[in-house]
């Protein structure tokens, strides 16, 4: 993995989260068109349950979409261009476990071929990371991370 493909990745993630914002505010337009159709309809009971549900999966999606957007805005203000032999926040790190992007806690993404888990510096796996060099090996739970490469 050099720098190139670590752009591409950055970008590829960046796109992610998009991708996932605009899926949010497509679900939320979806429950925003029914409960219009569902209060030009009235039965009771019945009714005002299927309301409250709707508005707390309503809610839900407000909080994954506040959640996503400020995580976007962290990914965003990162500066992934910084290459330190110690690992910091915006490095890329090869494993024995595979790629890990310090960054935030998006979870596993895929590009290309490339499986990458963006950790954010409060995970716990994050944490341990952060400050170590090619060659450390880092224990967590009862897996072993050996730091092959900072990118």
């Amino acid at each position: 993995m050099n720098i190139i493909e670590k752009k591409q990745l950055i970008l590829h993630s960046r796109q992610q989260m998009e991708q996932r914002i605009a899926e949010i505010e497509l679900q939320g337009k979806a429950l925003q068109e029914g409960a219009a159709n569902e209060s030009k309809s009235s039965a009771g009971d019945k009714h005002e349950t299927a309301r409250a549900m709707m508005n707390l999966e309503q809610e839900k999606l407000g909080r994954q979409y506040q959640e996503l957007m400020t995580m976007k805005e962290y990914f965003d203000k990162i500066n992934f261009e910084i290459v330190s032999a110690k690992i910091q926040l915006g490095s890329m790190i090869e494993t024995n476990k595979g790629f890990f992007l310090l960054s935030v806690g998006l979870g596993k993404i895929k590009a290309n071929t490339q499986d990458l888990m963006l950790l954010s510096l409060q995970s716990p796996l994050g944490e341990i990371l952060l400050g170590k060099s090619e060659g450390d090996r880092v224990i967590l739970n009862t897996h072993e991370y050996i730091i092959i490469k900072v990118i």
